[in-house]
């Protein structure tokens, strides 16, 4: 072969892989990730902990029924989460109902490049109060820990028509004697608090089983300043 037919053979060559590489199909940097992540903070008035205040969201998966979860903020009020469904909304309660903040599905941002849905923060402290309650047994009632939770509004039913149950999670145990710190919507009219004790009170066990009592209706300008538990 001739030295012409040679470079002609190579550029040839060289011209096929240069058009396959063209052929690989690109990455594609816009495209959805596979998984979301719900990320945002919670501004409340000073002090520790959620105090009744309860950040849930509204998911449904294609087809399907929405439905409502439960998320855990940490003491700064930041949260994060793994969504594996559609995101339709997210609300914030004080009191198990009583929604203080609620960003539905066209106030919600877009997906970032980087997966994320963040919503900011969302300041609540010029819309809650802060009230302290003290907690304590009846005369002749043992003490121990309890279950305690706030609603706006009468309580749920449980399954079946039953009593509501007062998780271990939403509901961390109390002791009897000390004082409770709650976060109140300005202008609430019809405050409730459940009490809840175990069957046997010095050994916090058997929760479902045990006594409630509830304490309400209450306003946000008449709440008491203790609770009593027999």
């Amino acid at each position: 072969m001739n030295s012409h037919a040679v470079a002609r053979l190579a550029v040839l060559l060289v011209f096929a892989a240069a058009c396959g590489c063209h052929a690989e199909p690109a990455s594609a940097p816009h495209s959805a990730p596979l998984e979301r992540t719900l990320v945002g903070q919670v501004l409340l008035p000073e002090g520790a902990g959620s105090r009744g205040v309860e950040l849930l969201i509204t998911v449904a998966s294609p087809g399907g029924a929405p439905r409502v979860e439960w998320l855990l903020f940490d003491e700064q009020g930041r949260f994060h989460h793994t969504l594996h469904e559609q995101l339709i909304e997210v609300t914030l309660t004080a009191g198990s109902g009583g929604n203080v903040q609620r960003l539905a599905s066209d106030q919600l941002p877009e997906v970032d490049r980087s997966g994320r849905i963040d919503v900011g923060v969302i300041d609540l402290r010029d819309r809650l109060a802060r009230h302290r309650l003290l907690l304590r047994a009846a005369d002749g009632a043992p003490g121990g820990d309890v279950r305690m939770a706030m609603w706006s509004g009468p309580p749920p039913v449980g399954p079946a028509g039953g009593r509501v149950e007062l998780g271990s999670r939403q509901f961390p145990p109390v002791a009897l004697g000390g004082e409770v710190e709650w976060l109140v919507p300005h202008g609430a009219h019809s405050i409730y608090f459940l009490v809840e004790r175990p069957v046997e009170p010095g050994r916090g066990r058997a929760w479902r089983s045990g006594h409630q009592r509830l304490f309400g209706p209450f306003t946000s300008a008449e709440l008491p300043a203790e609770l009593v538990m027999d």
